[in-house]
């Protein structure tokens, strides 16, 4: 559990893995999809016939490990009540971000009470996931792996490389969650990528006969979206900050353009229900919250740092943290990477993957920019991301820079990317 003890009674976990092993192996794959995703079940889909994720890498071994604190990994003992009790809006003034922070740190406490070994959601971050793939790998007995990381599991496969840069052979990065990048500067990544996808709904929404919106012209989705918040600030029936939340989940993952214009449609007639619906906590949604906190100081922050990061979320969720966490440091890498990126991807603004590949060697690196939206490329099925991906894998052969309308390729050394007009890239099919 805790790596700077000795492993005894008291201090050790079960770690769930499931794993595609051919009888003749070309090599070892650790695959992580992210966050608090489940990850050892994707495995058994590969043998079920169920995924085509991994079509092409039948002949290596793939190593899915569920993180520590979730599904086969000693899941957290994580309520949603005590998530549910946190105040409902955001604190404008220090002494509701202290009130707020006094709930952030009661609800940990009871998920510190209620799991066990007792201290485990201390030992929940990166750092020790990081030291769980070595245990795995030293094991196993692989001498190098090559990683596969998506979303968060990105920051975890960077950690690997740099802790263990003798034991990577190469990696995938698909929709960077950057190290070293100052809350303030991700947080306003975010607002513009929200921007961003606000403009593609519109321009979804002028493309679509379906969009009841459409008759007010270009511009009727953010028009909506102002007269829905001042509505709420005016008639202060709902919190918002709330509202704006509920707002911004609906560009999460892959966005449905369809359902949010309904959706807004409705709430401009007076029926929120839809729009506070559309995104229900899940255990498997707070349980990614210890993670996180586990991960960089945000307990630290003070109420005008808070308003310095423009309110951002995980900083005030993560606010009564209990636990020391070390300040984060970029993470230099040298090998073979190829880093996947959208263009409207809000989950992952591609600022970040920009950001990142400051800290690589580039003479490894190729940027694959995909056009369009939503968040990852690597798992899309029929499209030829994944395949990009694959043919690195297994050849270590950088892809060639090219321009398709579905997507870029940069090399390392010549990476001059500019965003594309939202209302000219072509919507998936």
């Amino acid at each position: 559990m805790d790596y700077s003890r000795p492993y005894g009674y008291e201090n050790n976990i079960t770690l769930g893995i499931a794993m595609h092993r051919p009888q003749k192996s070309k090599g070892a794959i650790f695959v992580n999809p992210g966050g608090s995703d489940p990850v050892a079940v994707l495995a058994w889909e590969m043998a079920l016939n169920l995924t085509e994720t991994f079509r092409g890498l039948e002949d290596y071994d793939l190593m899915m490990m569920d993180i520590r604190g979730t599904y086969s990994s000693n899941p957290l003992n994580v309520s949603l009540q005590t998530f549910n009790d946190l105040p409902l809006s955001y604190p404008r003034r220090k002494t509701e971000f202290e009130i707020y922070r006094k709930a952030s740190a009661a609800m940990f406490q009871s998920w510190i009470d209620s799991s066990s070994p007792p201290g485990i959601v201390g030992h929940v971050g990166t750092k020790e996931v990081v030291q769980d793939f070595e245990q795995i790998r030293t094991a196993l007995g692989y001498d190098k792996i090559c990683f596969i990381g998506l979303s968060y599991g990105t920051y975890r496969a960077q950690q690997y490389a740099a802790a263990f840069p003798a034991r990577i052979d190469k990696l995938v990065l698909d929709a960077i969650v950057p190290h070293g990048r100052s809350l303030r500067d991700k947080s306003f990544d975010d607002i513009k990528a929200l921007n961003r996808a606000v403009l593609r709904a519109d321009a979804y929404c002028q493309d679509s006969d379906s969009c009841q919106l459409q008759r007010s012209g270009k511009g009727s989705i953010p028009m909506a979206i102002k007269t829905i918040i001042r509505r709420a600030r005016t008639q202060q029936i709902i919190p918002v900050s709330a509202l704006q939340s509920a707002l911004a989940s609906q560009f999460s993952g892959d966005p449905d353009f369809d359902s949010f214009t309904v959706s807004l449609e409705m709430a401009l007639d007076g029926n929120l229900s839809s729009l506070l619906e559309s995104a229900p906590l899940t255990v498997e949604s707070v349980v990614a919250l210890p993670q996180e906190c586990g991960d960089l100081p945000y307990n630290e922050y003070t109420y005008e740092a808070f308003k310095d990061s423009y309110d951002d979320a995980i900083a005030l969720g993560c606010s009564g943290w209990p636990f020391h966490v070390n300040s984060e440091v970029p993470q230099p890498i040298a090998k073979p990477t190829i880093v996947m990126a959208a263009d409207f991807d809000f989950d992952a603004p591609i600022e970040w993957s920009l950001f990142d590949l400051t800290q690589f060697d580039l003479d490894f690196v190729s940027l694959v920019v995909r056009h369009g939206d939503g968040h990852t490329s690597f798992a899309i099925p029929n499209e030829p991301f994944g395949t990009i991906g694959k043919n690195f894998l297994r050849s270590g052969e950088q892809p060639y820079p090219t321009s398709t309308p579905l997507y870029k390729i940069f090399s390392g050394s010549n990476i001059n990317y500019t965003f594309p007009n939202p209302y000219r890239v072509p919507f998936n099919p």
